[in-house]
């Protein structure tokens, strides 16, 4: 919806500025200052939404506009900037009030563009498949048990369908769970050699900031003085590691799923005899 209303104002706003650069006596510039004047806040003339919504980015009056028309390139720029403000301030305030999003960094967040985590060059063919993982994780929006209990009533269990042993969620699937450690170990051990090359020990690293550095390196880039070359090497290792454990998370509860349903239709058969 946000996404929507961004499109049609930039576009709406360009309309205006064309109808502004226009000669005085023109049947569209003429047009406009009479419905500004005789057309009231309530009516549905297309001039008076320009002006609704050059007042709701806090912009001047549309009559300014018409008297003072800006260059194309700079009026495009000034609304690009004014719409993005407007609507970047209430999702960066309301981030930290979603506990799926509490990795994931706004300082840099711009409205239209990439995230900074998109920007690094890192890029492979195998990208196109890893990245969706990633961004799931970073998201909140990848299915662990932990995420299952909140969306499912008859859920009951929160224990990791792997090892059964701790509660399921983000931390534990990355870092933790010994099911997955044999896809893990590897690439961390690559991730620790890079970092140590910068005087960084990933094992003295807490447990948020190596959930932070895994999901979204852009946060601790300063903190850890890493150059650009080792984060676009640490973040080749992060993808491919997130995607190898959900393809090994998978692969192992389907081996389980099937064990069971297995199970069972021998119990059926015994009945049945």
């Amino acid at each position: 919806m946000i996404t929507n209303l961004y499109i049609i104002h930039i576009r709406a706003l360009g309309l205006f500025n064309n109808i502004c650069n226009q000669a005085e006596d023109s049947v569209e510039k003429t047009l406009a200052r009479r419905q500004l004047i005789v057309k009231s806040n309530e009516s549905n003339s297309w001039f008076i939404e320009i002006k609704n919504i050059l007042r709701k980015y806090n912009m001047l009056e549309a009559w300014w506009y018409l008297d003072n028309a800006p260059k194309k390139g700079i009026w495009t720029t000034a609304v690009k900037k004014k719409i993005h403000e407007h609507w970047s301030k209430p999702i960066v305030e309301s981030t930290p009030y979603y506990n799926g999003l509490r990795y994931l960094s706004c300082v840099n967040l711009e409205k239209g563009k990439l995230h900074p985590i998109l920007k690094i060059n890192c890029s492979s063919k195998g990208d196109l498949h890893r990245l969706p993982t990633k961004l799931k994780l970073l998201t909140g929006s990848y299915i662990l048990q932990s995420n299952r209990i909140k969306m499912f009533k008859n859920e009951a269990n929160i224990l990791c369908l792997l090892c059964s042993k701790d509660k399921e969620n983000i931390e534990h699937f990355i870092l933790d769970c010994k099911r997955l450690e044999e896809v893990r170990k590897p690439i961390l051990q690559e991730i620790e050699e890079i970092l140590n090359d910068k005087e960084t020990s990933w094992k003295c690293l807490p447990q948020d900031t190596k959930i932070q550095l895994l999901l979204d390196i852009t946060s601790v880039i300063s903190k850890l003085n890493l150059d650009p070359a080792s984060v676009a090497n640490i973040e080749y290792c992060f993808r491919r590691l997130m995607f190898q454990l959900h393809m090994l998370r998978q692969t192992r509860i389907l081996d389980m799923q099937g064990t069971i349903k297995q199970q069972g239709s021998r119990y059926y058969s015994l009945y049945m005899l």
